[in-house]
């Protein structure tokens, strides 16, 4: 028998102890586990790197060993800092002198069945380790705060297509036009939709001047505008938004779409 530390209750098996705690409780296995098991004394991989061991299951507990750890021992060399620089040099001196190649240089997981496959092991690998996955995301954080990182805009961007958004796209997804016009009003209106106060999924409505009739000022349709164009002329619309206090409301998006049929809600 297996007694509930939550609410007393008495459960013939550890299964059983699950789903209740589960149901009733809200607690993952994991959570069962470190408490009724473990006391919340996590394990630690064997390898004496001090990082917790991923989960496996309520009836297995804990790995011994993160992915990869065990070598460490085995070759003797994990936790020896020197070693471990050392064989970094001489690894970069190989690459540097032609002794070493990079064996995937060229090849996608398109062209190659080892490429493809080693990606999605080392995902697998990594997203399956809790520990490895925080590490990673801390270690990019910090490279967008000191710089290591940059954000790529335009035709230095991976996305890049030749600039092929329109000009009403660029101006309703432009930072300048939420902060300038689109927030304010959002604050004027409390957060909540003018015509059944709902809070969510909030839209600004031009509910004056249309943004086509806007947009109709400053762009020809008869013409085709390179991206600089584009942008110019979308800072112009930003611009007459906020210079003339374009009028406004705040709307749902349901009772938003009424007044656009053309909206595509699915």
């Amino acid at each position: 028998m297996h007694t509930c530390k939550h609410c007393k209750k008495e459960l013939k098996s550890l299964d059983a102890l699950r789903i209740h705690s589960s149901k009733v409780h809200k607690l993952s296995s994991q959570q069962i586990y470190d408490e009724y098991f473990l006391n919340e004394n996590k394990p630690k991989c064997k390898c004496g790197c001090g990082e917790d061991t991923p989960f496996i299951s309520l009836q297995k507990g804990y790995r011994e060993w993160i992915r990869g750890h065990a070598a460490r021992v085995q070759n003797n060399w994990g936790h020896n800092s020197s070693a471990i620089e050392k064989s970094a040099n001489t690894r970069r001196e190989q690459f540097k002198n032609g002794e070493r190649h990079v064996w995937n240089i060229g090849l996608t997981k398109e062209k190659d069945d080892r490429v493809k496959q080693y990606g999605v092991k080392s995902s697998y690998s990594i997203q399956s380790n809790s520990s490895e996955m925080f590490r990673r995301s801390n270690h990019m954080k910090q490279q967008w705060i000191d710089g290591t990182m940059k954000v790529k805009w335009g035709i230095e961007s991976a996305n890049w297509k030749g600039g092929t958004s329109s000009i009403n796209n660029l101006v309703r997804a432009n930072k300048r036009l939420y902060t300038d016009w689109i927030y304010p009003i959002l604050v004027r209106d409390g957060f909540k939709c003018v015509k059944c106060e709902s809070t969510k999924k909030l839209e600004v409505h031009h509910n004056k001047e249309t943004m086509s009739e806007i947009l109709s000022e400053f762009v020809d349709k008869e013409c085709e505008y390179t991206f600089d164009e584009k942008r110019y002329i979308m800072n112009k619309v930003i611009d007459y938004h906020v210079s003339n206090d374009i009028s406004g409301e705040t709307l749902c998006l349901k009772c938003h779409s009424k007044l656009h049929p053309s909206y595509n809600l699915e």
